[in-house]
């Protein structure tokens, strides 16, 4: 999978630590869980993936909505750095966006970065982006999907391969915890704990071999 997002994204990803899932609907709700204590915040950008609701509130967080700007349907910043407080943990980026179809620009991955950056220094405290992509693959035209670790550190990258290869249903998928992660093996080693604990034990074994191909 490391030599597999190398190509994709032309960036190393060697050190990133990979946990199989079966899915991103598992990939969301493992990573949330391994992150949340009761009472944290989650933000989401509007119009957003009905299920974040449901996967923060599991994980007892709390979930922000930012607005969108129309037509465009790139996030409102203000609206966005208003709602980061001490207690935001995670900020869910889903590009290309379910149900829009939207993909943030360059501009806009640079600026949720930047104003992350600002806050985490201000509150002194990480937060993360968890980054949903499955439907990665899935763009037309000349438009290519922003590679969010170029911008920012602490990112856990949620997939399905399922999508991309025309397999809904059949789940099977990774969470990719960035190799700039300030503190990625301890993020890591919640993730597995998370895991075990909701019972996503082991990524089917048949759809394992298919990812190679």
């Amino acid at each position: 999978i490391a030599r597999y997002l190398n190509e994709l994204y032309n960036v190393e990803s060697q050190e990133s630590l990979i946990y199989l899932t079966v899915g991103a609907a598992a990939s969301l709700t493992i990573s949330l869980n391994a992150l949340l204590n009761e009472g944290d915040e989650v933000i989401v950008f509007s119009p957003f993936f009905p299920e974040y609701r449901v996967f923060t509130e599991s994980a007892k967080g709390v979930l922000k909505v930012v607005l969108p700007m129309i037509p465009s349907f790139q996030p409102d910043f203000e609206d966005f750095e208003n709602k980061l407080t001490n207690k935001t943990k995670a900020v869910i980026i889903n590009s290309p966006n379910n149900p829009t179809g939207v993909i943030y620009t360059k501009e806009t991955i640079e600026k949720i970065a930047g104003i992350l950056n600002k806050k985490q220094h201000e509150f002194n405290q990480d937060i993360y982006i968890i980054s949903d992509e499955p439907y990665r693959e899935l763009v037309y035209g000349n438009i290519e999907p922003v590679c969010i670790q170029k911008y920012y550190d602490n990112v856990l990258v949620c997939y399905s391969f399922s999508k991309s290869l025309s397999l809904p249903g059949e789940r099977i998928g990774y969470i990719e915890v960035s190799s700039k992660c300030s503190n990625k093996k301890e993020v890591f080693t919640a993730v597995c704990g998370s895991g075990r604990s909701l019972g996503f034990v082991c990524a089917p074994s048949l759809f394992q071999y298919m990812i190679p191909d």
